[in-house]
């Protein structure tokens, strides 16, 4: 069975919640995953708040798919 985008994205954030201590590369990775499907980022917030997980790890997982949503990607260095 193979996982959707909107599951793949919830996994990765929230593993990259509890993992990842660099914002940016975290972000950076959910928007190659996301590949410009801002649909399926804004399916995947509401998923990430009924996963089986602490609530700051929820917080920090739909505040990494939020900044990845709504701001704007940071410039090439």
């Amino acid at each position: 069975m193979t996982q959707t985008l909107v599951d793949r994205l919830v996994a990765r954030a929230m593993t990259l919640a509890i993992d990842t201590f660099d914002d940016g590369a975290a972000m950076a990775e959910l928007r190659s995953l996301a590949e410009g499907d801002n649909h399926a980022l804004e399916r995947a917030i509401p998923v990430c708040l009924a996963q089986p997980a602490s609530l700051a790890i929820r917080h920090l997982a739909i505040e990494l798919l939020a900044r990845v949503r709504y701001e704007d990607p940071a410039p090439p260095a």
